[in-house]
């Protein structure tokens, strides 16, 4: 049946909650009471009994209506517009006032699913982590964790139409990290929690980024919890690696692939000493086989391993010995050479050739930024990526500080990496 939903089933909702509130959790209860309460209108009350089943009641009380809506368009192939009518009306069943645009709109069944009003975007506020990595086509998709949660964001080249997901709510941002892997598709975005490693499908192309269910992939030993840094990256011959830790000195290997976990990884070798933690971990390929890891620590030191993809195992780390301690940095494959990116407190954004350092004779180069970058606070958090198969594709690198998050293509001119017209991800305010 074409035509608005009935405002008479949204309040046939808030009093079915207020004679019995446990309908919330059992959504064939509740289809049934409001058969009884809004007999008119079946096709509202099967669509409100879909919001129980899809989890509405909690997350609105957590404050996540964009994440709700999100929920019943990527999960349950609801419209657009119905979506927004049922996060309204279980919004205001539930006495919650919406932080975002979901109320009154005026729900019909022939909306397209595909429209660009696909929910709104939430603003993730300043990042606390931010990991960068490029589509198949070259574009940049952004993750972040800031106070708020964990968020995901695709078309930074085009912000009007590129807009913030969240991915999850986490127990101290502070302490959290978040990677994302494209290949296999359809992609996943990792992030660290208190009860371990959590993976969700990622879905690209529309305004918003889709997920599928959240789930764990790892879990810390007794007593203990996912930390930072994390990474991610898939395997070439299809699954997912995760490199992450508990206590912030020794890596653990999480493998995934299309039958199951992976037991028995090899060990990682310890890049810290006594008593030094890691601060930052990235991750980039190099071949098809072979790729990179860069890791920072608590002491100013950054160091870089070669990893190779046949058997998942890393090599030795050796310090890359930057003449200015890092305060963040990033890897990205650039015309088949792998560069680390380091930012130092002062401003200096540097890179260098980790291949050619792990031959011993790189040397550490300014990075050639735009005038409108260098007159923005000093960045505090690095990410970056290329596409190693495709070497005359630019790549991308992030910047964030208390100015906003800026990102901009680059490229090299032999050992100095040039930067593109910066875009203004998030403006900081």
């Amino acid at each position: 049946m074409d035509g608005p939903y009935d405002t008479t089933t949204a309040g046939a909702l808030a009093q079915a909650l207020r004679l019995d509130p446990t309908l919330a959790a059992e959504p064939e209860r509740l289809r049934r009471a409001l058969a009884d309460l809004a007999p008119a209108d079946e096709r509202g009350g099967w669509l409100l009994s879909l919001g129980a089943a899809a989890g509405l009641p909690a997350l609105l009380e957590r404050g996540e209506a964009a994440e709700a809506h999100a929920r019943l368009s990527d999960l349950y192939a609801c419209r657009t517009a119905a979506a927004s009518w049922a996060v309204s009306a279980w919004a205001r069943a539930l006495n919650h006032d919406l932080c975002d645009d979901e109320s009154d709109v005026p729900a019909t069944a022939d909306d397209e699913p595909d429209s660009e009003s696909t929910g709104p975007s939430e603003e993730p506020g300043p990042p606390t982590a931010l990991h960068l990595t490029v589509r198949p086509d070259g574009g940049p998709v952004l993750a972040a964790v800031t106070t708020g949660g964990v968020f995901v964001i695709d078309g930074v080249q085009a912000p009007a139409r590129g807009r913030w997901r969240r991915v999850a709510t986490v127990r101290a941002p502070l302490s959290r990290d978040v990677a994302l892997a494209l290949e296999p598709p359809p992609g996943l975005v990792v992030w660290t929690d208190h009860d371990g490693v959590r993976v969700r499908a990622l879905r690209l192309g529309g305004a918003r980024p889709g997920l599928g269910d959240p789930r764990l992939l790892a879990v810390p030993p007794a007593g203990g919890q996912a930390r930072y840094p994390v990474a991610a990256f898939g395997h070439p011959d299809g699954g997912l690696c995760v490199l992450w830790t508990s206590d912030r000195t020794d890596l653990a290997l999480a493998e995934e692939r299309a039958w199951g976990p992976v037991q028995g990884a090899a060990p990682i070798p310890r890049a810290c000493d006594d008593g030094e933690k890691l601060t930052g971990l990235d991750w980039c390929r190099q071949t098809s086989r072979t790729g990179w890891l860069l890791c920072r620590t608590d002491r100013g030191r950054l160091l870089a391993a070669r990893w190779d993809l046949t058997v998942n195992e890393c090599g030795g780390w050796f310090d890359l010995n930057p003449p200015a301690v890092p305060v963040t940095a990033a890897l990205a494959c650039l015309r088949t050479a792998s560069f680390a990116i380091a930012a130092t407190a002062g401003g200096q954004l540097l890179s260098m050739d980790v291949g050619a350092a792990a031959d011993g004779w790189a040397q550490w180069h300014s990075v050639d930024r735009p005038e409108e970058i260098r007159r923005q606070p000093p960045a505090r958090i690095l990410a970056a990526d290329a596409a190693y198969d495709r070497p005359d594709d630019p790549g991308w690198l992030a910047l964030a500080g208390s100015g906003g998050v800026w990102a901009m293509s680059v490229t090299t001119a032999g050992d100095v990496i040039e930067c593109g017209t910066p875009v203004s991800v998030w403006t900081g305010e």
